[in-house]
């Protein structure tokens, strides 16, 4: 097939799990999702939300077509609708993130450090005068995300550190793992999903044991 794909066959190469309908999505749809996101992101964040949503938004409709219903309305429009939401739970991660950054400055928070791997991710601490309980939570947190992150493996950890901690590019990535695009936003998404729950049921567990 060559890019001008209809869209029913855009639909049916999906639905046939063809990675050539997925390229084809993502060159027709790539650049106006992109635009797309960034008007819902209402300039929050950075350019690598931007980025990320739109990876996410790809990865998310090569797993998700089959919930599409063309009865229902155009592909076009189910894929907008899923960036929309994708860009929205963005913009409500990037606004806790910033009213967490200016509770830390009013409080008086300083980076601190996690080490894993060569590798050093900036983590916040409190200052001396913050209450003991803080700060053995904090720790409690960066013990629990360095054991989500050895939860991962080799290849998804090193992705991780890649594009996270060390800030690279996915064409970057691409040229030191060999791994396609499309491979190393899938891994990537999973990735982050991973820690989420990871994490997430931590906070569970926590919350558990302070009932019990």
């Amino acid at each position: 097939m060559h890019d001008d794909w209809p869209e029913d066959a855009l639909y049916k190469g999906l639905i046939e799990r063809d990675p050539r309908a997925l390229e084809a999505l993502i060159r027709r749809y790539s650049r106006e999702m992109s635009y797309f996101v960034r008007i819902v992101l209402d300039n929050g964040g950075t350019p690598q939300d931007a980025e990320e949503c739109t990876n996410d938004l790809f990865v998310a409709v090569w797993q998700e077509i089959g919930s599409y219903d063309p009865a229902r309305g155009t592909l076009r429009t189910w894929i907008t609708m899923r960036a929309k939401y994708i860009a929205l739970d963005r913009r409500r991660q990037i606004q806790r993130r910033q009213t967490y950054a200016m509770t830390s400055l009013d409080s008086g928070d300083f980076a601190g450090s996690y080490e894993g791997e060569h590798h050093v991710v900036e983590l916040p601490a409190r200052m001396a005068e913050t209450s003991m309980e803080k700060l053995i939570e904090q720790r409690e947190r960066r013990e629990e995300l360095r054991q989500a992150l050895e939860s991962l493996s080799e290849l998804d950890r090193t992705l991780v550190y890649m594009r996270y901690f060390r800030l690279a590019s996915t064409e970057e990535i691409c040229a030191k793992t060999s791994l396609s695009r499309h491979a190393i936003d899938t891994r990537l998404w999973r990735a982050r999903k991973a820690l989420r729950d990871a994490l997430q049921e931590k906070t569970h567990e926590r919350v558990r044991a302070l009932r019990s």
